[in-house]
């Protein structure tokens, strides 16, 4: 088991998110640019949980859980908010994205490239977990 923090849904919680992940990345060893990588990464999956899962500023909240093992970082998010598989959704085109001027969509896209692996389940019929995986090359 690794270290867990419990967050409510709210915007003001995206720092205290990103400085715990970032702490626990460090202590593990990642380097700034798997750091950087990570943020953004959790930045986006925070933040999506806050505004679409959840809702912002409900009495409801998320935990996330970072953890290590041979030689991977692992960033685990649990919330009970509506059923969401993120790999579900479609790959992003990005011509067209831009073309079409769309502002939102591109947060999967950038987890995609930023991270190694990127896992979904949905567990007892009311908890999604999301978990991130960096490999770190900190041997």
């Amino acid at each position: 088991m690794g270290d867990k923090i419990y967050l409510k849904s709210n915007l003001m919680n995206l720092a205290k998110a990103r400085e715990f992940i970032s702490q626990k990345a460090r202590e593990y060893g990642a380097s700034e640019s798997d750091i950087t990588k990570i943020e953004i990464s959790c930045d986006e999956w925070s933040a999506n949980i806050i505004e679409h899962a959840l809702g912002e500023g409900v009495d409801k909240g998320f935990s996330i859980e970072v953890d290590y093992k041979d030689g991977k970082l692992f960033i685990i998010y649990e919330h009970d908010g509506e059923r969401f598989n993120p790999i579900e959704q479609e790959e992003v085109n990005l011509d067209s994205h831009f073309s079409e001027s769309k502002e939102r969509g591109l947060g999967i896209y950038i987890m995609r490239e930023m991270m190694d692996e990127i896992h979904y389940e949905y567990i007892d019929n009311r908890i999604n977990r999301l978990t991130l995986v960096k490999y770190l090359n900190n041997e």
